[in-house]
């Protein structure tokens, strides 16, 4: 299990609202699909190559990063 710590500043940008960049739920949406449509996508923590997990029969469960380990499900 990854634990997440980011800078103070980090933090403040994922909430940010006014032309900060992408919001948490941007980050984390567009990692999902990325994952869903079976190819690899940016880790949301640490931008490296997060890949997808299969399920016996219920296609792309989830994802984890091949860099920092983290994982989405």
């Amino acid at each position: 299990m990854a634990v997440m710590t980011l800078e103070r500043d980090r933090v403040a940008q994922l909430w940010q609202e006014e032309g900060g960049g992408p919001t948490l739920d941007d980050v984390l949406s567009s990692a999902w699909e990325g994952l869903t449509a079976a190819s690899a996508t940016a880790c949301p923590v640490c931008e490296g190559e997060m890949v997808p997990r299969w399920s016996a029969g219920a296609g792309v469960v989830g994802g984890r990063c091949r860099d920092c380990g983290s994982e989405l499900s």
